[in-house]
């Protein structure tokens, strides 16, 4: 009765031994596959945020392009002879439905002048002395300066004072 209580304590202890070995290798393939996972799941909201940013720049380029048809527009404009002209009336109503189909896309004009000359925001052409305003504010623009979705587009193109000599 002894040998086999014996055989019987060897078995379990081998079975026990391979039941630890088990669950070993079942916590090892479980954090492995935690691991896996987490890594997948990375790398999909990587590939998203690339693909966001792809979408952005490319619709970037694109409206940036469209802007110089803006500003073709507004020169006309400026120039026209008569505000009664009918082509001159054609061009403003083409001119203000391209501005608020931008505007649907986030695309809006800054306003610059009177403000302060802002690096960020405003690329200075000229210094033009004043005595009238305080040194360093936009007091023209030359070409109009956009934001996309609160983000600088372009940069406005502006004149900015400066204390007279």
């Amino acid at each position: 009765m002894e040998a086999a209580t014996a055989e019987e304590r060897e078995l379990n202890d081998k079975v026990e031994a391979k039941i630890a070995e088990v669950e070993q290798t079942l916590e090892a393939t479980r954090d492995q596959l935690l691991r896996r996972t987490a890594e997948l799941e990375n790398m999909r909201r990587r590939h998203q945020q690339e693909r966001e940013q792809l979408v952005f720049e490319a619709n970037k380029r694109l409206i940036l392009d469209l802007l110089g048809v803006v500003d073709d527009l507004e020169r006309t404009i400026e120039h026209a002879t008569e505000a009664k002209d009918p082509m001159t009336q054609g061009i403003e109503l083409i001119y203000k439905s391209f501005l608020k189909t931008l505007e649907r896309y986030g695309v809006r004009p800054m306003q610059t002048v009177g403000e302060a000359f802002d690096p960020m925001k405003h690329d200075a052409l000229l210094e033009e002395p004043r005595a009238d305003l305080v040194p360093g504010m936009v007091t023209r623009e030359i070409q109009r300066g956009y934001l996309l979705n609160d983000s600088i587009l372009r940069h406005a193109k502006v004149f900015v004072s400066k204390a007279e000599e």
